[in-house]
Order: C-alpha cells, then sequence, then structure tokens
C-alpha cells in the first residue's frame, strides 16, 4: 500500500526581507457576520489557506508574487481576485483586516416535474475494503483536494445525484474533518466548483463512509469532478489518515487530480486513485 502520511505540526516561519505574513477576516458584506472555511492563496502558485470558522485567516506572501492574482472564494458567495500588489497596497495595517465579501445570486431555471424512468448507477471508483492500495491528502496545508473525474454512462446526459461513498483504510485521528466539493471540467481537469451550499463530514474512525447527497439536489448534466478537501484544522495531533484507492497501471491511465492547497494548480494522480465513487440516478433516454 502507498502510504501518505498527514501530520500536523506546527511550525516555525523564519521569513526574509522579501516576505510578510497578513492577517485578516473575511464577513458578510450584508449581515457583517464572518465568512467561514473560504479558499485562500494565489492563483496557480501552491500559495494558500483556508479561514477558520470565525473567518479569520493567514498568509505569507513574497515579494516575487507581487505581480501575481490572489483569488478568494467561498461557497454561496462571489469570488473576489486581486493582483497581489494591489492586495497588499489596500491592506494597511498587515496585521488585521477585513475583507468583504457579497452573497452570490443563483438563477434558478424554472422546474418542470415530468414523470421520467430513471436508472441507478454506481459511478467512479468503488473501492474494495480490503484494497492493497491507499492514498491521502498530498499536503498538510488547508486547501489541499484529492478527488476523482466521474464520467455518465453511455448516453444520459442528466443524473441525480443520491450518495457519495468511500473507504478508510488507516485512522489515528480523534476526528477529522472533511469538505466534499463537486466540480464542473474544462479541458479535462476541475474548473469551477457547483455546489451552493458546502457539504461538511467528519471522519471519526477507518471504515465506510456514505453521504447522502438527496438532500442538496444536484443535478449533473456532464460529466464532473468530485472532491475532499481538507479545509479545516484537524484536533491537533499528529495521525494517519489513508484512503483506500484504485491502482491504474500506467502513466494517465487514472481518473484522479489533486492540488496541494487553495486555489493551487490541479495535478493529475497518475497511480493510485481515491476510491471515491457516487450513486446517480440516470434518465433513461
Amino acid at each position: 500500500m502507498k502510504l501518505l502520511y498527514l501530520t500536523l505540526l506546527f511550525s516555525l516561519y523564519f521569513l526574509n526581507s522579501s516576505s510578510q505574513i497578513y492577517s485578516g477576516q473575511l464577513i458578510d458584506a450584508g449581515s457583517g457576520q464572518a465568512v467561514p472555511f473560504a479558499n485562500i492563496g494565489i492563483n496557480g502558485k501552491n500559495v494558500g489557506t483556508a479561514s477558520d470558522d470565525a473567518g479569520l485567516f493567514k498568509i505569507e506572501l513574497d515579494s516575487k508574487f507581487d505581480n501575481d492574482t490572489i483569488s478568494i472564494s467561498s461557497i454561496g458567495y462571489a469570488s473576489k481576485k486581486y493582483l497581489i500588489s494591489d492586495f497588499k497596497a489596500s491592506v494597511g495595517n498587515p496585521d488585521q483586516f477585513r475583507i468583504e465579501l457579497l452573497p452570490k445570486t443563483y438563477q434558478l431555471s424554472e422546474v418542470i416535474i415530468k414523470p421520467r424512468k430513471t436508472k441507478i448507477y454506481t459511478l467512479g471508483n468503488y473501492c474494495d475494503p480490503n484494497s492493497a492500495y491507499g492514498n491521502s491528502f498530498y499536503s498538510k496545508q488547508l486547501g489541499t483536494e484529492l478527488g476523482v473525474i466521474i464520467k455518465l454512462p453511455g448516453r444520459k446526459n442528466k443524473a441525480y445525484l443520491h450518495s457519495a461513498r468511500f473507504y478508510v483504510g488507516e485512522f489515528t485521528f480523534e476526528k477529522f474533518p472533511v469538505r466534499l466539493n463537486i466540480y464542473k471540467l474544462k479541458n479535462g481537469r476541475p474548473f469551477e466548483n457547483i455546489l451552493t451550499v458546502p457539504i461538511f463530514i467528519e471522519i471519526k474512525s477507518a471504515g465506510e463512509h456514505v453521504i447522502d447527497l438527496k438532500p442538496y439536489g444536484i443535478v449533473l448534466y456532464d460529466d464532473f469532478f468530485i472532491s475532499l478537501e481538507y479545509f479545516r484544522l484537524a484536533d491537533g495531533k499528529e495521525g494517519k489518515l489513508v484512503f483506500c484507492a484504485t491502482h491504474q497501471p500506467g502513466l494517465k491511465q487514472g481518473n484522479g487530480f489533486y492540488r496541494v492547497t487553495s486555489q493551487g494548480n490541479w495535478e493529475p494522480d497518475f497511480s493510485d486513485n481515491l476510491g471515491l465513487s457516487v450513486q446517480a440516478g440516470c434518465e433513461k433516454q
């Protein structure tokens, strides 16, 4: 089994003269309430983090990234992007500043109820609990994600998600929080999160984990990407989390992708792909 250990350790950061840590808080522009567990990061640079349950975050910004873009995103809110040099200039006091996020308006299409026959499919990587393969998060940074592309069967072009399922092979934390995300694809890679509300999961043991998705009313019209994200600190001690995985021999044979932090690059997971599957009701053509 390929063991990838996720240890949560506190570290001291020794900063050089060109970098500085900025501390901020994300708030709802209308209510003034904190926006928890948002993703903050430099696009494509694998430098990022997530806000805590009070909307607070810290991020180290080096001057070499001044011409890059920092993005702030949260399910249910419009994303914000800044040129990093402008971001630094607008902060004023780097020790504490507030950023307002506008709630996102979702345009809902008219729903017409028709009796349609559906067939239930299990899609993705259904992993046997005795699998000899494993996988886990590739980073201890908040916002790291691991997931798989799900392809709709045959000529089906509409799927209603009923549940998601994964299996934890080894677990030594007391509890470990993850967030389930679902993305549209662009050029065969994860692109845009389609969820309107977050789906939080708390792993407390090894074994099978099944998440009921029917209450969320998730409808897909094309292939998609589903992932698990490490978005909030675990219970503060070192531990091991290993998901069961499926093995795909040879390069570029799998359906898995990962990223190491918020707003980071998505990279293909060539060999052992996360054992994450869904049950979906697909309309018959």
